[in-house]
């Protein structure tokens, strides 16, 4: 059986060598061609294109770290399911959404493929020890022939159920993630201000109820060494954040904490901290505690100026308000019954902030709508 592996990046590369190391001849392709030349140097082969490549394997996975790469690399005009063969077994390791698994599984169905949804979760060490635990969605046949392959991937293998299921499992593991990381975070900031040795705290914790695997990593391989290099990046953990609240939203489900979790990532973000790793919302709390303190909220009002235009440009205008949400900058938004015009709730530390925010966006610049700005005295939980 030939394999191939698409995304040789911090758990594609080991991941793909530990199929080497297992005996499968296994092809490579990654964007950065320096991580192609380290899969080439334990024995990986290279340099074959996607189309070139699926008609020299049985089995094509995926480990990429956006779903619009996922997207492209199945779906796009030179992608998997437009360039390849009947008989091919694909298998997806990414985190997307469970939509986008499906819509991926039923190109693949139509061009003669098979496809599993397969997220993971284990991070790079689990990669590199081939501990991951893999979630899987799609037809059982095909999860018991891809046993032998997957077991050297991971030790917790889970068929979860239909094509999307392994999405929603690793989505839910990611939500989780989120909290337990903010948990941890907020509670070594809080030590500092205390006098509290972290380490003390990380000895007594670890034999106690708040234990979790998250604050042991964390503390133990980031914080404790302040180096934040990472292993998973916090803008990942943003992104996987974001599609739980996208699946909460349609589902209907209310995430109180993991919507606050989401905008606080996205501010981290915003703030520089998305290329570390995702322990470093700790080292965020502790550089931007006091500016965080001081983020208001600040209501946008956008009356009508030309109902024509704002129609045409709504797309452009909801496209604008998401990307805010996730550089967690936006609150809320909405508009009025009577058409008169929308509200948009921003989170800001003064109003010149908000207002080269407001500046950029479509509404305005188009001149379908005007603006004003006031400082919103937002308080929680009570009834004027």
């Amino acid at each position: 059986m030939k394999l191939a592996f698409i995304g040789l990046g911090n758990m594609g590369l080991p991941m793909a060598s530990n199929l080497l190391k297992a005996g499968y001849e296994v092809y490579g392709i990654n964007r950065s061609k320096g991580r192609e030349e380290l899969f080439a140097q334990v024995g990986g082969k290279v340099g074959l294109t996607v189309r070139e490549l699926v008609g020299q394997v049985d089995v094509i996975m995926t480990c990429l770290p956006m779903p619009a790469d996922v997207e492209k690399v199945y779906l796009g005009p030179d992608g998997i399911v437009n360039s390849g063969r009947k008989g091919l077994t694909l298998i997806d390791f990414s985190t997307v959404s469970s939509e986008l698994s499906v819509k991926m599984a039923s190109a693949a169905e139509q061009a003669g493929m098979n496809f599993l949804d397969a997220p993971v979760s284990g991070g790079t060490t689990g990669a590199e020890q081939a501990t991951l635990s893999i979630m899987v969605g799609g037809s059982k046949q095909i999860f018991d022939r891809m046993l032998p392959v997957l077991e050297k991937l991971g030790k917790n293998l889970y068929h979860v159920g239909d094509i999307g299921s392994g999405t929603v499992v690793k989505l839910l593991n990611q939500l989780m993630v989120g909290i337990h990381t903010q948990a941890a975070s907020e509670a070594m900031i809080l030590a500092d201000k205390m006098n509290l040795p972290k380490h003390t705290l990380h000895r007594i914790l670890s034999e106690s109820f708040a234990q979790s695997r998250i604050y042991d990593r964390h503390y133990t391989h980031f914080v404790q060494k302040d180096q934040f290099q990472p292993g998973f990046a916090l803008s990942l953990l943003h992104k996987d954040m974001a599609l739980v609240k996208k699946m909460a939203d349609e589902s209907g489900a209310v995430l109180p904490i993991g919507a606050q979790v989401e905008r606080l990532l996205g501010a981290a973000k915003v703030e520089g901290f998305g290329d570390k790793d995702m322990s470093g919302m700790y080292a965020y709390l502790k550089e931007n505690g006091r500016r965080f303190q001081e983020r208001k909220y600040f209501a946008v009002f956008l009356p009508m100026k030309d109902a024509e235009k704002s129609q045409i440009f709504l797309p452009q205008h909801l496209a604008y308000l998401e990307e805010q949400r996730n550089m967690g900058r936006l609150f809320a938004n909405g508009r009025f019954g009577d058409e008169w015009g929308g509200l948009v709730v921003y989170i800001a530390c003064n109003e010149e902030e908000v207002r080269g925010w407001v500046s950029q966006d479509p509404y305005f610049i188009e001149g379908a709508r005007d603006f004003e700005i006031h400082e919103w005295d937002l308080v929680k939980g009570h009834v004027y």
